[in-house]
């Protein structure tokens, strides 16, 4: 179980990865996924602990829908209308980020509403509210507070692409102060 602040650094290398092109923000994304998928463990809220990402490796809470063809979860959902609602599963958490993707580009209520022409994620946030993604009123204040935390978390992550694959600068680092350690004789007297 990772704290907020490790599982987004964790993650955000491949959201960005995921969201590149699709004028979807990382920020956006991954506060989505952060609020969506939190679940209470000892008294502390943590992200993929809630039932549907822990059972279904799904982080948004999307719904099985029409033209989903892939595998399904029957949950409770004691805050809904519906108290079972029947979720997609994914195999990953990636694998559910792509896919959210997919539901807000297919969805012409998103399109509309300018989720795809916001100049940030503040005002990306703001167009999926008000595009209907979630009921409660203090939605877009939560999502965006999240998105404020991930951006002052994942500033420092350098993530570069490049024409011939994409490289983590992160990981190289590590790498090299591998090396580096294996070189040297370490004394623990």
């Amino acid at each position: 179980m990772l704290s907020r602040s490790d599982w987004t650094k964790q993650n955000y290398p491949a959201i960005v990865q995921l969201t590149t092109g699709t004028k979807i923000f990382p920020e956006t994304l991954l506060a989505i996924a952060i609020v969506e998928s939190q679940g209470k463990v000892n008294g502390v809220f943590y992200p993929a602990q809630g039932l549907v990402a822990r059972k279904a490796n799904n982080f948004f809470g999307i719904k099985e829908g029409t033209g989903w063809d892939g595998n399904t979860i029957d949950l409770p959902t004691p805050n809904d209308r519906d108290k079972i609602s029947t979720f997609r599963v994914y195999s990953n958490f990636q694998e559910s980020a792509a896919d959210f993707i997919k539901f807000l580009k297919k969805n012409p209520r998103y399109t509309k509403a300018g989720v795809f022409k916001a100049p940030n994620y503040q005002e990306q946030i703001i167009a999926i509210a008000r595009a209907g993604y979630a009921e409660s009123p203090t939605y877009t204040d939560i999502i965006t507070k999240v998105a404020n935390q991930v951006e002052r978390l994942t500033k420092n992550i350098a993530v570069n692409f490049t024409k011939y694959g994409k490289w983590m600068i992160p990981a190289l680092i590590v790498v090299f102060f591998l090396t580096l350690s294996q070189n040297k004789k370490i004394s623990y007297e």
